[in-house]
């Protein structure tokens, strides 16, 4: 008997599953104030804690297995608790205040196997989600413990570490260290400021809050400690997204909580000399410590804020004013794939690497710096390459983005658990075995033949070597099919009329009997160490009533020149939107899929791809590389305003009619990737 399609993602976890129908059980069946000590006074804290369970236990079973997981579960929270019950009983026998407090309470909790769980799942996670987990993990833990100071807090953290030591044994790998320098100023000043502002508001919702940090709810009243949090938080958000606005509201309130705390545990009691030494215990002079240096920590975070700020607000982006020379000349020297030319062109910057081991062309969208396809470095040198520039983008508050890159770029990054989204498909004529032979090139052949009747002729010559009135001609065959178009023309990797003017960008003409030019293709660069392999098709236009198959014959006749030149490759660039994978059913490529219907009546992309399955070329599939889900929205709004950065409302309305009104018929060099 065979499991069902849609029970068996679940049944592939037992563990998760048993554990999930365990807590439905003991939610419906035992009261939840048996849990943690603060779980009878806030049931929302008690469910959250269980849905951290459930969520640990996937995330363990996931990574590290079915058995391990229980291991985990099973061992890690045992020892834990009995290490945090020895450590309070030595306090409290040596009179340490907040041991005294923390005798007679539960130390296990949900929320410990959790963290044991979540802990000892990062050791098999890649090196940038691990790193990215375990800071999440301890800025949770350190400000439960800082701030509510309860025995399960301690066990927590304590679980916490053993779970990291635990999954390093289970998971060799996890000793790996970093690639790179995660740990920025803003890392921490974020880690920071997230700590304060949850911990803050920790101690509004736990019962007797006991932390070494808890006298912050002392000196403020109940809705002054909510917003000094919640405002926090939102500090932290904006140094995370390198906003001076972040840095101004997070200084403004440590200057506030300073000022009070100072206020509340200084100065008024000195003034009223109230404290005193004298015939006090331990446990008292601890307190008195406590609450006299309570206003020292966000007077602290307040000054290391203040000397790393400049390091904490984005620089500007300023784009290259021209063709980029540097970038160029990695461009020969390197391998940044058939696309590499592309990030000379006017809007991008070239950052190159601190050691010269390679550059990548990018440019910057609100906080998203968009890398424009390879890396132009050596293949030995991609992985440095690539982990460098994200880290560049990391200091300076930018996400990273890698568009329309190749499989070899997902390799790199994707080992270092990036997200990968199909964007679309490259055609690439593999030029030693091309010529107009057989079936499938019987339009190549008629296009070629009608050409020599009626006269028209191929021109292989640049921008700058054209005559005056040529020059005009392509000009305005260029500008005049953009001005057709009722959508703004794309751009960032569509080249147009201005990406002509570069002596490296060579063009195809077609030249009628008149001498009048009647398209035009533009071809980019692809350089391979050193050497000149090919080229890859950029511009497609073409005039008014000229003959049929005029860009076949031009594509064909590029073909065969550079076979003849002895070149290898010739790629016909990549159609935007296009799925590699026809019977894939993700949500991305069905995504994918409806945005590609959505602006096919405009831009044309299927009638491009079929155009393109006439040169029998190869597929190869074109990615995006991001950080984390998380920031595919962010990413996707930025390349959005990269292709179309003129896009208005009434051209959406446009792009509805032209649904309504126009069938599928869209024109050959409608649009290009």
């Amino acid at each position: 008997m065979t499991t069902p399609r849609r029970l068996a993602p679940i049944l592939r976890f037992p563990v998760t599953l048993a554990v999930t129908v365990g807590v439905l059980v003991l939610v419906v069946v035992v009261r939840v104030a048996t849990a943690e000590p603060d779980f009878p006074h806030h049931p929302p804290v008690a469910a959250l804690a269980l849905v951290a369970l459930v969520a640990g236990t996937w995330t363990a079973e996931r990574a590290i297995g079915a058995v391990r997981t229980v291991i985990v579960a099973m061992v890690i929270p045992t020892l834990a608790v009995l290490g945090s019950a020895l450590a309070v009983q030595i306090g409290a026998a040596a009179g340490e205040a907040h041991a005294e407090d923390a005798v007679g309470q539960p130390f296990l909790a949900p929320s410990v196997v959790a963290a044991a769980l979540f802990a000892a799942a990062t050791a098999a996670m890649p090196t940038e989600r691990r790193w990215r987990v375990r800071t999440t993990l301890w800025t949770v833990v350190l400000a439960l413990l800082l701030f509510a100071g309860h025995g399960s807090d301690l066990a927590r953290a304590l679980a916490t570490l053993l779970g990291i030591a635990g999954g390093v044994l289970v998971v060799p790998r996890a000793s790996r260290p970093v690639a790179r320098d995660v740990v920025t100023a803003r890392t921490v000043v974020v880690a920071v400021l997230s700590a304060l502002g949850a911990g803050t508001l920790v101690t509004v919702v736990v019962p007797e809050p006991d932390g070494v940090l808890s006298p912050f709810a002392s000196a403020l009243s109940t809705q002054g400690t909510v917003v000094a949090g919640a405002l926090l938080l939102v500090a932290a958000w904006l140094v995370h997204r390198a906003r001076p606005s972040g840095v101004v509201l997070a200084s403004v309130v440590l200057f506030v909580l300073t000022a009070v705390l100072a206020d509340a545990f200084v100065i008024e009691p000195l003034q009223a000399s109230a404290v005193q030494w004298h015939g006090l215990g331990l446990d008292e002079v601890e307190w008195q410590v406590t609450l006299l240096g309570a206003w020292v920590v966000p007077a602290s975070v307040l000054l290391g804020i203040a000397a790393v700020r400049g390091r904490l607000v984005r620089s500007r982006f300023q784009a290259a004013t021209g063709s980029d020379v540097t970038l160029a000349e990695r461009l020969r020297a390197g391998d940044a794939g058939t696309l590499g030319h592309m990030g000379t062109w006017h809007g991008n910057a070239a950052w190159v690497h601190p050691d010269g081991l390679g550059a990548v062309a990018f440019r910057v969208c609100g906080d998203v710096a968009l890398a424009v396809s390879d890396p132009a470095c050596a293949a030995a040198d991609r992985r440095a390459v690539l982990t460098a520039f994200a880290a560049h983008c990391e200091r300076q508050g930018w996400v990273p983005a890698f568009t329309s890159v190749h499989g070899a770029v997902r390799d790199v990054l994707g080992a270092e658990g990036w997200t990968a989204l199909p964007v679309g498909v490259e055609a690439v004529i593999d030029l030693t075995g091309f010529d107009l032979r057989g079936k499938r090139r019987q339009d190549l052949r008629t296009a070629c033949n009608r050409a020599q009747r009626e006269g028209v002729r191929d021109e292989w010559t640049t921008l700058c070597g054209l005559s005056p009135e040529h020059r005009v001609q392509v000009e305005t065959i260029c500008t005049t099919w953009a001005a057709d178009r009722r959508l703004p023309e794309m751009g960032f990797t569509l080249g147009g009329f201005r990406e002509l003017d570069d002596p490296d960008v060579r063009l195809m003409l077609a030249v009628d009997a008149d001498d009048r030019v009647t398209a035009v293709t533009s071809w980019l660069p692809v350089y391979e160490h050193g050497e000149l392999t090919g080229y890859t098709l950029d511009v497609m236009r073409r005039g008014e009533d000229v003959m049929p198959g005029v860009v076949e014959f031009l594509v064909a006749r590029t073909a065969i020149r550079s076979r003849e030149a002895g070149l290898t490759t010739v790629s016909l660039s990549g159609t935007p939107l296009a799925a590699h994978d026809p019977d894939a059913r993700t949500v991305l490529d069905r995504g994918t899929s409806l945005v590609a219907r959505l602006l096919e009546p405009v831009y044309g992309f299927r009638s491009l791809q079929r155009f393109k399955e006439k040169f029998g070329a190869r597929h190869e599939p074109l990615w995006l590389l991001v950080p984390t889900p998380l920031h595919v929205p962010r990413v996707a709004r930025a390349l959005a305003r990269a292709y179309v950065p003129g896009l208005r409302p009434a051209h959406l309305i446009h792009l509805g009619r032209a649904h309504r009104t126009r069938p599928d018929q869209a024109a050959v060099g409608a649009g290009r990737s």
